[in-house]
């Protein structure tokens, strides 16, 4: 799948949103994440979702000596999965520091595939723009959301300058690729697209449109050819976990409403979003490579 198609909507949203902010009333912060959590609910959660039929395609491969029955190895593997995504909660909660340092790597990593160049320098250094981007104007407001996420004030700011130093190489790097006639312009444009709607718009409300608009839609698309299912069957599929997903965040909720610590909620939010994250990486890292 081409996401030149995908990064003109990210293009259009963005310059729409933008009109929305500047020209509405403001709006707060606990007003930007809930509104971002739920567009990433609807239209991201999906394609997190679609790690089942990745497990199962897993699960349908020869494991070498070990002979086990698919229902077996399934099991073992949703057991693995789950047990990744408790040990990076509760490792966020010992280590904030060091797992948002993971977090932003994997994130490069992941994001690397959008721009279809694989395995490239040019390939990471945008990547890497689009996660470091926000930091070239939103420094203090990542800063802040760091230390949010219980990191300590020196280690949130420290971080954030690393992002910007980051950001302004990668972005001569690729500049410098296009020079030497090694990448093509579109790629550079779509670039420069990413550079200033993470300068114009807040790092959530930037990172919730490249999410969902370019990342979940490319990626459920490369799920839905490799594993050469129709999207009524990737519907399927995805129901039951967002459906739990769901439930989890509804009882988590009211969990905290009910004992008055629901300033903590949505920071727990994004943490869970980072332990699912840490087994989703992986596993599309193994089940590219096996297919």
């Amino acid at each position: 799948m081409n996401t030149l198609r995908l990064f003109n909507y990210f293009t259009i949203s963005s310059i729409v949103l933008c009109i929305a902010w500047y020209a509405a009333f403001p709006v707060s912060n606990d007003g930007i994440g809930i509104a971002a959590l739920i567009v990433i609910f609807i239209m991201g959660m999906p394609h997190g979702a679609l790690d089942i039929l990745m497990l199962k395609s897993l699960s349908k491969q020869d494991m070498g000596k070990f002979r086990f029955s698919y229902a077996v190895k399934l099991s073992i593997l949703v057991c693995v999965y789950t047990a990744l995504v408790v040990m990076a909660f509760f490792a966020w909660m010992l280590l904030p520091t060091v797992c948002l340092l993971v977090f932003l790597t994997i994130g490069v990593a992941h994001f690397r595939h959008d721009w279809q160049q694989t395995r490239s320098t040019p390939a990471w250094c945008l990547s890497a723009v689009v996660v470091t981007a926000p930091s070239l104007v939103y420094s203090q407001r990542l800063e802040g959301v760091f230390e949010w996420l219980f990191l300590p004030a020196n280690h949130a700011s420290i971080i954030a300058l690393g992002m910007q130093v980051i950001a302004v190489l990668c972005i001569a790097i690729v500049l410098a690729y296009w020079l030497k006639n090694s990448i093509e312009t579109t790629v550079v444009k779509n670039m420069i697209i990413v550079v200033i709607c993470a300068c114009v718009l807040p790092p959530l409300v930037f990172f919730t449109l490249y999410f969902c608009i370019v990342h979940s839609v490319y990626h459920t698309a490369l799920v839905q050819k490799t594993m050469q299912v129709n999207f009524k069957s990737l519907a399927v599929a995805t129901l039951v976990p967002m459906l739990g997903t769901v439930a989890i965040f509804s009882a988590g909720y009211w969990y905290f409403i009910e004992t008055e610590a629901f300033s903590v909620y949505y920071p727990l939010i994004f943490i869970g979003l980072f332990a699912v994250t840490c087994p989703h990486v992986l596993l599309t890292h193994f089940s590219n490579h096996n297919n």
